[in-house]
């Protein structure tokens, strides 16, 4: 039975096809964001948040060919992506605080050992549209074919393409510049 079977059921007012649909997909939804690099704990939350959104926005929800799993996974970029503003908002309260001694940040220690080819595609990958970003996320972390990303993401197949090609070719040129500083050959 296809997800948008289900779903007719949940808009019918059966409550036992909504936790249908979150036991299909639950698992996909957290691995995506996991895969997104949020850790294992916020994940679990932002999963919740994701299925709260499914729920909140039911009548509008988008289907690819017959799933609803694109849209739970491009609503889950769209949730970590409200968490980390959320986030970066908290931080900007907290630093306009008076702060006690200044203490190292474990995420920098972390970082700090992370090889250049690492830092310079995160650098590549957080200076790319949101939307590139998801067709990245869907294609190659998730398994879908660029058309089905493309529908997920709203836009055509053809763009889709042009728009990975581009990001594979500046990411290729990343891994070219670390190669080169860590003294190996592009």
């Amino acid at each position: 039975m296809t997800d948008q079977a289900i779903w007719a059921r949940v808009l019918a007012g059966e409550a036992r096809a909504f936790g249908s649909v979150w036991d299909r997909h639950r698992d996909r939804v957290f691995r995506h964001l996991l895969g997104a690099g949020t850790p294992p704990t916020e994940s679990e939350d932002l999963t919740a948040v994701v299925f709260l959104e499914l729920w909140r926005k039911r009548d509008r929800v988008r289907f690819v060919d017959g799933s609803v799993l694109p849209w739970l996974l491009v609503t889950a970029q769209n949730v970590r992506r409200n968490a980390v503003r959320a986030r970066r908002r908290y931080r900007a309260l907290l630093d306009r605080l008076p702060l006690p001694e200044a203490a190292p940040d474990p995420a920098d220690l972390v970082a700090e050992r992370d090889s250049t080819r690492t830092r310079l595609v995160r650098d590549v990958m957080a200076a790319t549209r949101p939307a590139d970003r998801d067709l990245a996320m869907l294609t190659a972390v998730e398994g879908f074919t660029i058309r089905e990303a493309a529908q997920a993401v709203g836009i055509s197949e053809s763009a889709a393409k042009m728009r990975l090609s581009r990001l594979r070719t500046r990411l290729d040129q990343a891994a070219n510049v670390a190669a080169l500083t860590e003294g190996g050959t592009p």
